[in-house]
């Protein structure tokens, strides 16, 4: 029989994962608007016409420049994910595997992967306070889920 904590951090790693690759999809598609894919991606049908230069032509075109505001903030949600996601699944893993207590690691990670998946909404839609708010608790869960491990080893 699995346990419970087990599903839930399969569960919650799948949905990080998703929600991951939707993100880097939108990245994607986002830096072929902004002109910032390599010159040879310029034939690209995604491309839709638009040169590509790494995103490196100088431009006054409003057009452009807000597509590069768009672009630079989907790479840093992205980046993002990355300095976050895979700690704290490591974090949640260990926890796992040392027998925390169930509720209180069950609460971090369902948590966490609520407000991960808010925050790369917020982030997206440029919310604040609550962009802020969300990666506040990405950090304490990955922190409870820290506290939860250590204290059962101890």
């Amino acid at each position: 029989m699995v346990d419970s904590n087990v599903k839930i951090y399969v569960v919650c790693s799948s949905v990080l994962y998703l929600k991951f690759l939707l993100a880097t999809c939108v990245q994607g598609s986002k830096r072929f608007l902004s002109g910032g894919r390599p010159p040879e991606d310029s034939r690209m049908s995604l491309a839709k016409g638009r040169k590509q230069t790494y995103g490196l032509d100088k431009t006054d075109d409003e057009k452009v420049l807000k597509a590069r505001e768009v672009e630079q903030r989907w790479t840093r949600i992205v980046a993002n994910d990355l300095e976050s996601i895979p700690f704290a699944l490591f974090i949640f893993g260990c926890g796992v595997l040392v027998g925390s207590n169930s509720a209180v690691h069950a609460g971090a990670m369902i948590i966490y992967t609520v407000a991960r998946c808010l925050y790369t909404y917020v982030y997206a839609h440029a919310i604040q306070p609550h962009r802020a708010i969300c990666y506040i608790l990405n950090v304490v869960t990955t922190l409870v889920g820290v506290g939860n491990a250590v204290i059962a080893i101890l």
